[in-house]
């Protein structure tokens, strides 16, 4: 539990992740791209490219996404009806 704390507290830091993710994930798209049309040796760094950009956005969408649902929760109170007996 204390690493899901660790990977929510710094939803900047993991918005960076995610974007440095993504821009590396585009690159290796575009060396795959790139290799299938002139050079194929290109493919390989770009399928490297590809897992790591992936595993890097992944984790920072994880941190953003348990920011969001941690900090929407944290702040709810039972309507003041739900405690009255009807």
């Amino acid at each position: 539990m204390n690493w899901l704390h660790r990977l929510a507290n710094q939803p900047d830091k993991r918005w960076a992740e995610f974007k440095l993710g993504l821009g590396i994930f585009v690159l290796g798209v575009t060396l795959v791209l790139v290799g299938a049309r002139w050079w194929m040796w290109l493919q390989i760094p770009g399928v490297l490219c590809l897992f790591v950009g992936s595993v890097i956005a992944a984790k920072g969408y994880l941190g953003i996404l348990i920011y969001r649902l941690t900090s929407n929760f944290k702040n709810l109170k039972p309507p003041a009806e739900f405690d009255k007996d009807k």
